[in-house]
């Protein structure tokens, strides 16, 4: 129960006790008086009529005496006037019923009134002639006190409602600063840092409020600070210190991710013996052509944030578009050539005999790795570079991919699906514990199977999705399939779910997932895991926050997947608030190898359980790389080492 309601409750009792022993006492003096009253009336009644009788007493005739007694009953103050003779007999009585129109039944239930009787001598001049009995009437006692209740009532109730008004307002504001700390202490809960700028009046709540600011300034400096670690040693590790584009083994880390979720095309630069221009000409015309190449290598892919940019070594420079075919890039590497060409042609130092620049474009898929990339890639640079200077070079080598149309590749797709040649794969997430492997979930891959029963990888055919902008369909596809199975018992196991960016953009796909969530959770208990790729959560970081909140409301886990630090620092997850994040092994082994310092791999642990955040390493090859993450307290794992993925 909330402070509010406790002192809410606790004055309210308290106030009430107050009134309800005030009101009681009042109506306790006002039936008293009544009564007393009553019995007064009867007293003064029963003489002053007795008097009046005593004057016109006869004991032949009586008719007199009766009509004075009438003309008094007649009043309706009385209820019962009696006159006896001597021996007690009775002369003449009046009485009336009780019946009262004006007091509910239950308050003459509930009150007693004793009728107050009084009685008088009826003397004939020195001899007594008899008596008189007066008894008061109780209804006209009610009707008073019945209305003095009511008065009572209605002045304690609306003095009730004024002070009851009056303190909640009070405890509204005074407990406002308290709300405040509330919510601080819950965003600490969720790993948030805010602070609270409105310092409390009263003195306890003041010393709390400073005292949490304090704590979220130190937990936020902790988080800053090993951020700023993190970032600089990745900048150490990974950048290239003349370019400030990534070096080659950023890409060496990061490839293998690339080339297992998706296809595109490659693109490698190569300066032909880039040491006689720094020996030449110096080490400032030297920086000068490789800055400027670099700057435009850069912007020619600004159009494709997920695009991989690296610098081999000193001559090389390497870029990998996922997604995107090779047509829609080959004139702006034509334009880069053209750029270059007259760059070097209007140098005043006359470096145009020594610069020598090629260029190799070809597609990549699921069938490469970065070995086969790189020397590919090699061969057809160097044949660029032997044709002619400044020359872009098409790798001619067909890739194992369906030559179609887009229009007969939208159809194939479409047809896939209503055909059910779309499978669904998996691959186990385990942690381990005790020395026993625990699966967390299972990840869920999409697989297609063309019309002669060959099973291919999702880097087939999501490249091409994408370019149709029907990717979202088939992550629809995807839920859908896995929420039936969940629902009928075919996957038995939580299922993690790999979003595309297209799908968590738009709304609609929001709204559509939310709907379908609403449905699966009233009946299951299972907790679905979704992820989204690194890339993503970087550039669309409000829709990916957008996404995270929802899914966490139904209590389900939302991760990064192919989580690898950009140069801007870890920021972006302080916004979304992951549950967790996916790394691949090759990168985690470089910032765990950190063996100079340790800074780094300190850094990095700190940053995601200062978040909250748990770290699962993926594509885990062999029971090496099992022992090793273990020993630096990773201990969910995903890869080939633990089970390959197969087929639902």
């Amino acid at each position: 129960m909330s402070l509010f309601k406790q002192l809410a409750i606790m004055l309210t009792l308290f106030l009430a006790i107050i009134l309800t022993s005030v009101m009681v006492l009042n109506f306790k003096t006002a039936s008293e008086f009544i009564q007393n009253q009553l019995y007064t009336d009867a007293k003064n009644t029963a003489h002053s009529l007795g008097l009046s009788l005593s004057k016109v007493a006869d004991p032949n005739d009586t008719s007199t005496m009766d009509t004075m007694i009438n003309a008094i009953f007649d009043s309706g103050y009385y209820e019962r006037i009696v006159l006896k003779d001597l021996d007690g007999k009775i002369l003449y009585e009046r009485k009336t019923d009780l019946k009262v129109h004006d007091v509910p039944q239950w308050f003459i239930d509930n009150v007693v009134i004793h009728n107050a009787n009084a009685s008088t001598d009826i003397m004939m001049g020195w001899s007594r002639f008899g008596s008189l009995e007066v008894s008061g009437h109780t209804g006209n006692a009610y009707r008073q006190l019945y209305l003095t209740f009511m008065d009572l009532l209605k002045t304690f109730v609306g003095i009730g409602a004024v002070v009851f008004g009056v303190l909640y307002l009070i405890l509204s504001v005074s407990l406002q600063s308290l709300k405040r700390i509330r919510a601080q202490a819950h965003a600490i809960i969720d790993n948030q840092f805010i602070f609270e700028d409105k310092i409390p009046f009263t003195t306890e709540f003041r010393s709390v409020t400073v005292a949490m600011n304090a704590m979220v300034a130190k937990v936020k400096d902790i988080f800053d600070r090993e951020n700023e670690t993190l970032r600089r040693y990745h900048e150490l590790l990974y950048i290239d210190s003349e370019t400030k584009l990534h070096n080659r083994r950023y890409l060496v880390a990061t490839l293998p991710d690339c080339l297992a979720l998706s296809s595109g095309t490659y693109v490698m630069f190569s300066f032909d013996d880039i040491d006689r221009l720094k020996k030449e000409h110096g080490y400032e015309q030297y920086m000068k052509v490789i800055t400027y190449f670099a700057k435009i290598f850069n912007q020619t892919f600004e159009k494709h944030p997920m695009t991989l940019i690296a610098r081999l070594n000193e001559s090389d420079f390497f870029a990998v578009v996922p997604n995107v075919e090779t047509n829609e890039i080959h004139d702006r590497l034509s334009i880069v050539m053209d750029e270059m060409q007259l760059m070097v042609k209007n140098s005043d130092e006359g470096i145009g005999d020594d610069v020598t620049l090629g260029c190799a474009i070809g597609k990549y898929g699921d069938y490469d790795n970065a070995k086969s990339l790189f020397s590919r890639a090699d061969h057809v640079v160097t044949q660029a570079k032997m044709e002619e200077n400044f020359t872009v070079k098409l790798c001619s080598e067909c890739d194992e991919g369906m030559i179609l149309g887009r229009e007969e590749w939208r159809h194939e797709l479409m047809c896939s699906l209503e055909e059910s040649r779309i499978l669904l794969a998996s691959q186990p997430v385990i942690q381990l514990y005790d020395g026993q492997q625990k699966i967390l979930h299972e990840e869920i891959f999409l697989r297609y199977k063309d019309k002669e029963g060959t099973v291919h990888n999702a880097s087939f055919f999501i490249p091409m999705a994408t370019n149709l902008g029907i990717v979202d369909v088939f992550d629809r596809y995807m839920i859908e399939k896995v929420l039936e199975r969940l629902s009928n018992g075919s996957i038995r196991t939580s299922a993690a779910l790999n979003l595309s960016a297209d799908f968590v953009k738009k709304y609609d796909n929001a709204e559509w997932l939310k709907g379908q969530l609403e449905i699966f959770h009233r009946a299951h208990k299972t907790v679905l895991w979704f992820e989204v790729s690194n890339i993503i959560a970087l550039h669309d970081l409000e829709a990916v926050r957008s996404i995270c909140m929802m899914v966490k409301s139904f209590g389900y886990q939302f991760g990064i997947d192919h989580f690898v630090l950009p140069a801007s620092g870890a920021a972006y997850l302080q916004i979304i608030r992951p549950d967790y994040v996916k790394s691949n092994s090759a990168y985690l082994k470089d910032i765990l190898g950190d063996r100079q310092s340790g800074e780094a791999r300190e850094s990095l642990m700190n940053v995601v359980t200062s978040l909250g955040i748990s770290m699962i390493a993926i594509a885990v090859e062999d029971s090496e790389e099992i022992v090793h993450f273990s020993e630096h307290g990773i201990d969910r794992l995903q890869g080939s080492a633990i089970a390959p993925v197969s087929l639902l």
